[in-house]
């Protein structure tokens, strides 16, 4: 339990910080605006440039380094998305990076294949979060005692 007697948190800032700006924009804008627009979230911090995007080429194409980034089109975010959600998808861009993927391509036409998760992919990135959270508590449980 942390000091304010709450569950330590299972999501990292980076997940919490590209959920709110999903969602910021989902909240401002409508969706017939945003289904075909892209985002390029960091994958070091979650964060992005500030700048919705015509096309995941136009999205790799304005980043410094194309590798640091995971892209994602609203399209299909309709209902926003949770910090959970993203904690999955930085992670699965993150170790596709480590192991090899090269996913965005700026000469590309589309600016680069897109890498499905499977269903078995997302159990397991769910329930390595739900380790690390059920460790947590524990070491808060018993640092408490």
């Amino acid at each position: 339990m942390s000091s304010d007697g709450l569950p330590p948190d299972p999501f990292s800032d980076d997940a919490k910080r590209a959920s709110d700006i999903v969602n910021s924009y989902l909240s401002y804008i409508p969706f017939d605006e945003l289904k075909n627009k892209w985002l390029a979230i960091r994958l070091s911090d979650g964060g992005y440039d500030g700048n919705l995007y015509d096309s995941k080429r136009d999205a790799v194409r304005h980043q410094l380094d194309e590798f640091v980034c995971a892209y994602v089109c609203f399209r299909n975010l309709m209902g926003g998305a949770t910090p959970k959600e993203m904690e999955i998808f930085l992670r699965f861009n993150r170790d596709a990076y480590d192991a090899g993927f090269r996913l965005p391509d700026p000469d590309g036409q589309t600016g680069g294949p897109e890498v499905l998760m499977t269903t078995a992919q997302h159990d397991f990135y769910r329930n390595q979060i739900t380790a690390e959270t059920v460790a947590k508590v524990r070491d808060e449980l018993r640092r408490l005692q």
